[in-house]
């Protein structure tokens, strides 16, 4: 347990969940207080970081002997990320995962990690919030901004590029119409490179697929196939433009007002859950491959480093709303 704190602590990080915190009682029968916390997601059942959020409940309800529940609730059923950004800095929920957002909502201007075309593994993503002077700034970003603490990062497949045609260079997204979140870095890059970015929500990106809103999306390969994406994009680009993580978030006045014991409890949970979903996200991506490929989507490889330089305009322009610190990380790992 020390050692998972230690770790944790180390990176800067605090615990990441979604939930909402009630106040803790004394339960007759049971060792300590009892809590119910909310926890929120936008992402669909069934995808990897959904069943970590599952594992991570279950996990819980066995350290504590069933005094912390935590209610989970997934497809975007209280909210979008955005919606429930907001909704974990005011503590209407507890505990919640974001993926990119996080970086753009939460710590903006100071986590690096969400430019696309920049890091290429996600042990150098990682390797950002490990750093002594990110990892501070990025954490002390986190609490003023957000009212969370971050106490966990699950690893994500890299994001791939889908659309309803074959992209086989940088020179081919001239004028595609490409779904994006509402993050202003990714539509900075993106259109700097040809692309017209639109801004669609999760929810309704397969229906903005569909009837030709817009013709290409870029996701991971896991939510790619929880959502069916192939049945609207049939090319999957293997650009992998972006080695994400998701972060583990709770809200600051929930943790805090939790006893050490238990806060331990959720410490060694995400933990648990979170090694757990590396390896199962390792086991699945050959699957998530497969049923594409099954229900006849092909993938396309391109030139990576072709397309990260046609993206290096974008990023010098993105990175001017960033701090100096961020800058200069990002400087030396792109010229190492």
């Amino acid at each position: 347990m020390k050692k998972a704190l230690a770790f944790i602590l180390a990176l800067a990080m605090v615990l990441p969940m979604v939930a909402c915190a009630k106040q803790p009682t004394d339960e007759p029968g049971a060792e300590g207080k009892t809590y119910e916390l909310t926890m929120a997601s936008s992402d669909a059942t069934g995808c990897v970081i959904g069943l970590v959020g599952e594992k991570f409940v279950e996990l819980v309800d066995k350290y504590s002997n069933g005094r912390i529940k935590i209610n989970y609730h997934q497809d975007g059923t209280l909210g979008s990320e955005m919606e429930n950004i907001q909704q974990i800095k005011t503590g209407e929920i507890d505990i919640g995962h974001f993926g990119d957002n996080f970086g753009s909502q939460i710590t903006t201007g100071v986590d690096p990690t969400v430019l696309p075309f920049v890091f290429r593994s996600i042990e150098d993503v990682k390797a950002v919030y490990s750093d002594e002077v990110m990892g501070a700034a990025i954490n002390a970003a986190a609490k003023e901004n957000g009212n969370v603490y971050l106490i966990g990062l699950q690893n994500r497949s890299p994001r791939l590029l889908t659309a309803s045609k074959e992209i086989n260079t940088p020179a081919d997204l001239k004028g595609l119409k490409v779904r994006v979140p509402e993050i202003e870095s990714w539509v900075t890059i993106w259109n700097s490179m040809g692309a017209m970015c639109t801004v669609v929500s999760w929810s309704e990106t397969y229906s903005a697929l569909q009837t030709g809103v817009v013709g290409a999306q870029e996701n991971p390969i896991d939510n790619i196939c929880s959502s069916k994406i192939y049945e609207v994009n049939k090319f999957i680009m293997e650009t992998e433009h972006l080695q994400g993580v998701h972060h583990w978030c709770i809200n600051c006045d929930t943790f805090d007002a939790m006893d050490p014991a238990d806060q331990e409890i959720l410490v060694r949970a995400l933990t648990e859950a979170d090694e757990w979903g590396d390896q199962e996200l390792a086991n699945l991506v050959a699957g998530y491959r497969q049923t594409a490929t099954d229900a006849g989507a092909t993938f396309v490889t391109v030139d990576k480093a072709a397309f990260a330089d046609a993206a290096q305009g974008g990023i010098n322009q993105a990175l001017q709303s960033y701090t100096k610190e961020a800058q200069d990380y990002v400087a030396a790992y792109m010229a190492g």
